[in-house]
């Protein structure tokens, strides 16, 4: 049996307890200190009525106390609640409506903005904060508790986590992680990245984000090291910090990688220690994955996909293989399987499109209390991902197209995703999104927003030229938005919905 997801940080501490686990800003922490702030929060949940699978909503930025958090409540026995840091009161809402919190765990940031919301107990740093339905204790009562495990019993099929999904086609659905999903997908991850104590990660994506918690449980497995930076508005600052701390480890989705190749000193930084780059997040456009290839010489890049419905992670190109298999996103990791399959369930040859479908240890639970909702992804060949793709004869796989976005376009059937990655391909678009705009005669028509690389010398002409040479005429943009900047989920995605309205 793999371990429990608080035992990556227990088994670290052992092993390594006067290792520097964390970095953040001027702060660091060591695994020792860790595990005992862990435990003593933990203890502190348990003394305040905290019982077995209780919710315990998380707002918090990433920080050393988001990390002792996140451990204090699986340690606890409850089912950690992370939502974005960020988040209004109107969106928590939603989420304390839908899973019912026993407690809720606040930044100082995030309480501010979240002061007045309604959960039976909030736990927040020294401040006023007005719960009116509630009690509010200080985090510091937990300092006064002891610094031992509060001992309770945890089952590995047991619920550990919900992490809601970015509700894009409506409201957010709270994937159920057990502790057997994440600690499964936690081991492959290591298995394939060959992760190690010696690893140290730069962690510029939010740990509410399943993709960044994937960088966190990995690496106290075991026993490496994170350096925390949220200011990646400034990527040269996060590319100096790289350098300075020498990291071995970098992760984004494909904006971060559009950012660091158009707009910082990346390019041109040397870091000896990079062992590794992963992205993942969404398909990045093959010219943009060709150009950070071309940067990180020396450095192993891993294309990589999943689902949040996946803890989160399904498949990976290995590095040797990416130039001849440009636009994959490779092979099934460790105890995972990927097929193809029509809407019956049937399998299908390598070459025809149909839904990626994956079975495994990692797969979900289900969606909290949405059993209609549960029953369209989860089927008895597995969890339909929703991304529409085919197999080639090697058994690596290519997504063509989520199946929500897939445009209708009179009678043909296009993918917004060929449309942007020829777009990147022109060298003259940083970012680009395509969407349909409804037609009176063609039912819908591909609508181009993108933002230039260069805005001083950027003709739309040229790139409108170079459409015409790569993509037959219904495929080509019959609206065109030039903007300055695309508005982006809390995950760092471009958010289609948004540009729709």
């Amino acid at each position: 049996m793999d371990e429990l997801v608080h035992h990556f940080l227990d088994h670290s501490a052992e092993r390594f307890p006067d290792k520097k686990a964390v970095f953040h800003g001027e702060e660091s922490a060591t695994y020792a200190e860790i595990v005992q702030a862990a435990n003593r929060l933990a203890n502190l949940l348990k003394e305040e009525g905290l019982k077995k699978s209780d919710r315990v909503l998380m707002a918090m930025e990433n920080s050393i106390a988001s990390i002792i958090s996140y451990y204090a409540i699986i340690k606890a026995g409850g089912v950690v609640v992370e939502v974005p840091d960020k988040s209004t009161q109107s969106e928590v809402s939603y989420f304390i409506n839908d899973c019912k919190p026993r407690i809720g765990i606040f930044s100082k940031a995030s309480a501010r903005r979240l002061d007045g919301i309604s959960i039976p107990m909030i736990i927040t740093p020294a401040m006023e904060f007005a719960n009116p339905n509630g009690r509010y204790i200080e985090w510091d009562k937990a300092n006064q508790l002891p610094a031992t495990d509060p001992a309770i019993e945890i089952k590995d099929n047991e619920l550990v986590s919900i992490v809601y999904t970015s509700g894009s086609t409506g409201k957010p659905k709270g994937v159920m992680l057990s502790n057997r999903n994440i600690s499964s997908n936690t081991s492959s991850i290591i298995s394939y990245l060959g992760i190690t104590s010696a690893d140290r990660i730069m962690v510029v994506l939010p740990f509410y984000y399943v993709y960044g918690k994937s960088l966190l449980n990995p690496h106290f497995k075991v026993g490496g090291s994170l350096v925390i930076n949220n200011r990646f508005a400034f990527p040269n600052v996060v590319v100096d910090e790289m350098q300075n701390k020498e990291v071995s480890g970098f992760a984004g989705v494909p904006s971060t990688f559009a950012i660091l190749l158009n707009r910082s000193i990346f390019p041109k930084t040397r870091i000896p220690t990079l062992r590794y780059v992963t992205q993942a997040g969404g398909s990045m456009a093959p010219a943009l994955t060709a150009r950070l290839m071309e940067v990180l010489q020396g450095t192993d890049l891993y294309i990589m996909y999943g689902a949040t419905e996946a803890s989160p992670r399904l498949t990976y190109v290995p590095p040797g293989r990416l130039k001849d298999k440009l636009g994959s996103i490779g092979i099934p990791i460790p105890d995972v399987s990927i097929s193809i399959k029509d809407e019956h369930g049937k399998e299908l040859p390598p070459g025809v499109e149909g839904n990626i479908c994956a079975t495994g240890p990692n797969i979900m639970q289900g969606y909290w209390g949405d059993e209609q909702e549960t029953g369209k992804v989860i089927k008895p060949w597995g969890l339909i991902t929703g991304d529409i793709g085919y197999k080639d004869e090697e058994g690596y796989f290519y997504t063509t197209g989520r199946k929500k976005e897939m445009l209708k376009v009179g009678g043909e059937r296009i993918s917004p995703k060929e449309i942007e990655d020829v777009l990147i391909e022109s060298k003259l678009v940083h970012e680009t999104a395509v969407i349909g705009r409804p037609d009176d005669f063609l039912y819908e028509v591909p609508e181009a927003f993108i933002v230039p690389i260069d805005p001083k010398t950027f003709d739309l002409e040229d790139v409108k030229t170079y459409t015409k040479q790569r993509l037959s005429v219904h495929k080509h943009p019959k609206y065109w938005h030039i903007v300055k900047s695309m508005p982006k989920k809390s995950s760092g995605k471009i958010d289609k919905e948004a540009l729709k309205k």
